[in-house]
C-alpha cells in the first residue's frame, strides 16, 4: 500500500527532480517507511512505500523488470503467489518476496490482460519501454485512487488530488455540476470528474495507455461486473455453501501480510462476519489469539453499537481496542479531514471512521479488514427492499409481496404508508424522481438550478441492477474514497474482503429471495455463515455502521454551526440560496427531531471549508 506518482514533460524537456519529489512527498503519509524516484527521458516516476510484503529493500520502487519495465504500484496482488508459481512454471525467476515484481512478470508474459489475472485492489504506472507506453490500471471496483492531469505543460497522475497543487501550472477551479450534485444529492465519484475542474480519474475496471510519442492517449474498460454475471443455477442450499467458501477465500487471501493485520468491528453483521471468520481461520492454525479489533463506541447510547459489538467481541476472545470519537474536536479537526480527503465529506461519520483508523495505528495495526461493499452487494440498504417488492409487483407475484410487507411490519415496525410506497416507484417513477430532486434541490441558487448537467437517481426495479447501481456509480465509489483517504492518512492499509471479485459476481448472480427474504436483508449471509455469527448479531436488523450523534452535536452548537452557515452560504451566493438554508436549518434545530446524517447542512459546512482549504474558486 502506497503512494504513486508520474509526471511526463509535455514541452520534451527533462522534468525536474525537485518537482517529482514535491509531487511526491506531500503524500508522504501514505509510505512512510521508502521513498524512490525514476527518471527516463521526459518521464519522472516517484513513489513512497508502505512495506507490507517483503519488508526488505527488495520491494524498493520504482522498480524495474531488465531494461524494458518500470512500474511504480500501489495496491496488493492477494493471489501473486499463485500467479508467481504459475510464472515460475514458465521459466520466470523472482528476486523478491512482493507482488509488484509479479505484476512486472505478468505483464511481460500476458501484456495488457494481465490485469484480468489479479484479485486485489490496485492502481499502477508501468512505463514500456519497447512500446514507448505508460500502461495505467486501476482495479475492478476502484478500491485504490488514480487520479489524473493534462495540460499544456505536463501530463500528471497521482494517488492523491493534493499533489497537483504542487505543479506550477496549478490552479485550483471549482466544477460547478459536480458541486451541485454534492450539495443537492451528497454524491460526488460518481463519474470520472472530480470536484476540481480539469482533475479528472480513471474509473475502476479500466485502463489508460499514454503513448510517449504523440502524447496521445486511449481510456478502456477492461472489467464488466454486468456482462460477468450469469444466472445461479444451484438451489439455496448449494448457495450457502458456495458463499462460505468463496467469503472464507476471500478473507484467507486478504490475510497475507508480513505485518499485524487487525480489524475494523461496528457490531454490524458485515464486520462480524469478517472478524468470525478471521477468528474461525486463525483457530485452523491455532492463532486465534494473535486477532484484534478496533470500535468506534458513543457515550450517547442511543448512537452506541458497544453492546453488540462486545458480544462479537465475548464469542471470539480477540484483543479489543476501543475509542469514543470526541464531536466536539470535529469543527478543530475539519480543515485536517478535508485536507486529506481531498474534497468534501458528507457527514461526520467520516470523523468516526477516522478515530478507528489512528487508534489501529496506535496499536500497531498496519493491515486493517473493513466491510465496506457488503450492503450494496447483499442488498443491506432499505431503497433495496422497494426494488425487491417492484419485481415482485412485475411478476404479478402478489402472495410473496403481501408476505414480504407484513416482515417488514414486523421486523422494522414500517408503516403502511411505507410499505406501499414501491408501488408509487412502480406506477409513478419519474414523478418520485422529479418530488424528490425538487426536495433536495430547494437548496440551491436559481442559477444553480437552472443547470442541466446534474446527476438524477435512477428507480431500479430489481436488486441486480440496484447492486449494480451502487456499486459502480452512485454509492460504493464515494465510500471506498472515504475508506482509502481515512485509512492513508494513518498510514494503514485497509482490505475489503466483500469485494473480492469472484464474490461480488457470485452475489450478483444469485436470486433477489436469496438476499432478501421475509423482510431479511444479506439472507443468504446470515444462514450461511449461522454457524459463527452470535444469535444476537444474526438477528439484527436495525442499521447503523459508522454513526454519530450528529444530531446531537449540532442541537449543542447551534449557533457556531449557523455562524459557518451563513459564512458558508454568504461565499456560495451563485450555488447556495442562503434564506432557505438558514431558515430551514432554524426550523429543524427547534424541532427537536433527528438530523438526517449526511444532511444538506453538514455537506454546505464542509464543502465551504474545502473551497477555503485548497483556495478553490468558483468560476462564473
Amino acid at each position: 500500500m502506497c503512494g504513486i506518482s508520474g509526471i511526463v514533460n509535455l514541452t520534451g524537456e527533462t522534468t525536474e527532480p525537485d518537482l517529482i519529489k514535491k509531487f511526491t512527498d506531500i503524500i508522504s503519509h501514505r509510505g512512510p517507511d521508502d521513498d524512490g524516484f525514476y527518471f527516463y527521458n521526459n518521464i519522472a516516476l516517484g513513489h513512497r512505500r508502505l512495506s507490507i510484503l517483503d519488508l526488505s529493500s527488495a520491494g524498493h520502487q520504482p522498480m524495474p523488470l531488465g531494461l524494458k519495465y518500470t512500474i511504480v504500484f500501489n495496491g496488493e496482488i492477494y493471489n501473486y503467489i499463485e500467479i508467481k508459481q504459475e510464472l515460475i512454471n514458465l521459466g520466470y525467476s523472482f528476486a523478491s518476496g512482493t507482488d509488484t515484481e509479479v505484476i512486472l512478470a505478468a505483464y511481460d508474459y500476458w501484456k495488457e490482460t494481465c490485469v484480468s489475472k489479479f484479485n486485489g485492489m490496485w492502481s499502477f504506472v508501468l512505463l514500456d519501454k519497447t512500446k514507448n507506453t505508460l500502461f495505467c490500471s486501476r482495479d475492478r471496483f476502484g478500491v485504490k485512487p488514480f487520479y489524473y492531469r493534462i495540460t499544456k505543460s505536463y501530463f500528471a497522475v497521482a494517488s492523491e488530488i493534493k499533489q497537483f497543487t504542487t505543479l506550477p501550472d496549478w490552479e485550483a477551479v471549482l466544477n460547478r455540476s459536480k458541486a451541485i450534485d454534492f450539495i443537492s444529492r451528497g454524491i460526488f465519484d460518481h463519474t470520472d470528474e472530480t470536484l476540481f475542474n480539469g482533475v479528472k480519474q480513471l474509473k475502476g475496471g479500466h485502463n489508460l495507455t499514454f503513448n510517449l510519442q504523440d502524447y496521445s492517449f486511449i481510456i478502456d474498460r477492461w472489467y464488466n461486473l454486468g456482462s460477468a454475471i450469469k444466472p445461479y443455477q444451484g438451489n439455496f442450499e448449494a448457495a450457502k455453501e458456495d458463499f462460505k467458501k468463496l467469503f472464507q477465500s476471500a478473507v484467507k487471501l486478504r490475510l497475507r501480510s508480513d505485518v499485524k493485520v487487525g480489524s475494523c468491528l461496528s457490531g454490524g453483521l458485515d464486520s462480524t462476519s469478517i472478524v468470525c471468520t478471521v477468528n474461525e481461520l486463525l483457530r485452523q492454525e491455532n492463532k486465534q489469539d494473535i486477532q484484534e479489533t478496533v470500535t468506534a463506541c458513543s457515550h450517547e447510547k442511543k448512537y452506541d453499537e458497544q453492546v453488540f459489538a462486545d458480544k462479537v467481541i465475548k464469542a471470539t476472545s480477540v484483543k479489543a481496542h476501543k475509542v469514543y470519537p470526541d464531536l466536539d474536536e470535529l469543527f478543530s479537526k475539519l480543515d485536517e479531514l478535508i485536507w486529506h480527503q481531498d474534497e468534501p465529506f458528507t457527514s461526520s461519520s467520516i470523523f468516526a471512521q477516522w478515530s478507528v483508523f489512528k487508534e489501529a495505528r496506535k496499536n500497531n495495526l498496519i493491515v486493517m479488514l473493513d466491510g465496506q461493499g457488503a450492503d450494496e452487494s447483499l442488498a443491506g440498504y432499505p431503497p433495496f427492499h422497494d426494488a425487491y417488492l417492484t419485481g415482485l409487483l412485475k411478476q404479478l407475484n402478489f402472495a410473496q409481496i403481501l408476505k414480504e410487507t407484513q416482515s417488514l411490519r414486523l421486523l422494522k415496525n414500517y408503516n403502511v404508508v411505507k410499505r406501499w410506497q414501491f408501488l408509487l416507484k412502480f406506477i409513478l417513477p419519474q414523478v418520485i424522481a422529479d418530488k424528490l430532486a425538487s426536495n433536495s434541490n430547494k437548496f440551491l441558487s436559481k442559477s444553480a438550478n437552472e443547470e442541466k448537467a446534474r446527476y438524477k437517481p435512477v428507480f431500479k426495479e430489481d436488486l441486480k441492477e440496484m447492486s449494480l447501481d451502487q456499486l459502480l456509480i452512485s454509492n460504493l465509489p464515494m465510500l471506498l474514497h472515504y475508506e482509502d483517504r481515512n485509512s492513508m492518512a494513518h498510514s494503514i492499509e485497509s482490505r475489503v474482503p466483500f469485494l473480492d471479485y469472484r464474490l461480488v459476481e457470485f452475489i450478483l448472480s444469485l436470486p433477489d429471495n436469496y438476499k432478501i427474504n421475509e423482510g431479511q436483508t444479506k439472507y443468504i449471509m446470515r444462514e450461511s455463515l449461522s454457524d459463527i455469527l452470535p444469535q444476537e448479531i444474526k438477528n439484527r436488523h436495525d442499521k447503523m455502521g459508522f454513526v454519530t450523534p450528529e444530531t446531537i452535536w449540532i442541537q449543542k452548537n447551534a449557533e457556531q454551526v449557523k455562524q459557518h452557515l451563513q459564512s458558508a452560504t454568504e461565499a456560495m451566493e451563485s450555488l447556495i440560496d442562503k434564506e432557505q438554508v438558514l431558515t430551514s436549518f432554524e426550523k429543524l434545530v427547534s424541532s427537536n427531531i433527528d438530523i438526517n446524517i449526511g444532511s444538506v447542512f453538514f455537506r454546505i459546512l464542509t464543502l465551504h471549508r474545502w473551497l477555503l482549504k485548497f483556495n478553490v474558486k468558483i468560476a462564473a
